[in-house]
């Protein structure tokens, strides 16, 4: 609790780069929407024809969307993207829409997955198990995937296997979740920084294809990524922390898991890893399945 109100007193946390709003475009929403035609949801063209000239309509709706239609789903909040994403969201559905003629909807199945959920890696805001309504499903590679809650700004899980099947959640109009395609290794019931404070989540930026979620505690900047071990093995997790921190740091990790705990920093007491304040700027752990 003493790091924590040391933090409030020291300078705000902030990222400087601006989003690229095709590749948000491409992680947040190209399951569901497609250039030309209806498949989930509206084309862009169609949303284009809705919101062009009106960028704070289409901001309201994302953050806070609604049901206009019977047979569609419900689109879930991006206000995870954050409002300097969504603004970069809309610009590029107004560029690549300009002048673009809609296509007749296919007939057949119009909840079967789209073709980007094969790609790897891949992102999808979706409603999972056991998580809040604003998770995160990332597939790191063609083996290891996990879920992450922007809600609380935590890992939830992570599993081998396949990644997800969003069907039930596309089919069900929005009132069911989406299916975990494989086995459940490793399992967060609280964040390992729950001691210091309630977290806020700002949003996230894409690297090499992965997010680098973004979050604070008071005014500390805190970032979190991922990337898989080879085979199926475990996942890297990588931290920084802004401003350095000026006292300790401990981290809480779950004692009740068959996984293996190193770090590139810190000492390890048990599932805690301590880390002095130098330490704590930047480290990576490593969670490797027993």
């Amino acid at each position: 609790m003493k790091f924590f109100l040391v933090f409030l007193s020291l300078m705000s946390f902030g990222f400087a780069e601006k989003p690229d709003g095709a590749q948000l475009f491409t992680t947040n929403c190209s399951a569901c929407h497609m250039l030309d035609q209806m498949v989930v949801g509206p084309s862009l063209v169609e949303i284009r024809e809705i919101y062009n000239g009106k960028p704070e309509d289409f901001l309201k709706w994302c953050i806070k969307p609604g049901k206009k239609r019977p047979n569609a789903i419900e689109m879930p909040s991006m206000v995870h993207v954050g409002e300097e994403g969504l603004r970069e969201i809309y610009v590029h559905i107004m560029k690549v829409a300009e002048g673009v003629k809609a296509k007749e909807a296919k007939k057949g199945d119009s909840y079967v997955t789209s073709p980007v959920q094969t790609k790897r890696p891949q992102i999808q805001r979706i409603f999972m198990p056991d998580a809040g309504p604003a998770a995160i499903a990332v597939a790191l590679d063609q083996t290891m995937s996990l879920c992450w809650d922007a809600g609380q700004c935590r890992l939830r899980y992570s599993w081998n296997g396949g990644f997800i099947d969003g069907y039930p959640y596309w089919q069900g109009n929005g009132s069911s979740l989406a299916k975990v395609l494989g086995n459940i290794r490793y399992v967060e019931a609280s964040s390992p920084f729950s001691d210091l404070g309630e977290p806020k989540f700002s949003g996230y930026r894409i690297e090499k294809g992965l997010p680098v979620f973004k979050y604070r505690i008071g005014n500390c900047g805190i970032t979190e990524s991922f990337s898989a071990i080879a085979n199926g093995g475990g996942f890297n997790r990588s931290f920084t922390m802004t401003p350095a921190s000026p006292a300790p740091v401990v981290l809480n990790f779950p004692s009740d898991q068959k996984v293996a705990y190193t770090s590139d920093k810190g000492k390890w007491v048990g599932s805690k890893l301590e880390l002095t304040a130098a330490e704590a700027s930047a480290f990576t752990i490593h969670i490797s399945f027993k």
